[in-house]
């Protein structure tokens, strides 16, 4: 599983992230301290959150390979995702995740917890 990030989402990110950043792709599904809570349509909802070490749990128990370096997911929602995804920027500066199938999101949320 790999997560190709465009330039266009590089250069937005760019300003955000240090040596220590850990990246997360978060399913919001209402698990883990991301997740304010499940959705209840049949939408699918990702985050990513840019966070330190210590603000990871037991919920991120897999880690994928990216052009940024490891992103930290919830093992069980691989099956919402697809094997090669691209995290993009659109025409309205909206993050938006894709993959073979199509589109995955089209409004990825960005989180931004880590201490200033």
């Amino acid at each position: 599983m790999f997560l190709t990030i465009s330039d266009a989402a590089k250069d937005k990110l760019a300003a955000k992230l240090t040596p220590t950043t850990k990246i997360v792709l978060d399913f919001d599904d209402g698990v883990g301290p991301f997740s304010d809570a499940g959705m209840c349509t049949l939408d699918v909802a990702f985050n990513v959150v840019l966070c330190e070490a210590k603000d990871l749990t037991n919920d991120f128990d897999t880690v994928i390979d990216s052009d940024l370096g490891p992103v930290y997911i919830k093992g069980y929602t691989k099956a919402q995702m697809d094997s090669d995804m691209r995290l993009d920027v659109d025409k309205y500066l909206r993050y938006s995740l894709s993959g073979p199938s199509g589109t995955l999101d089209s409004n990825v949320g960005l989180r931004d917890i880590q201490m200033a």
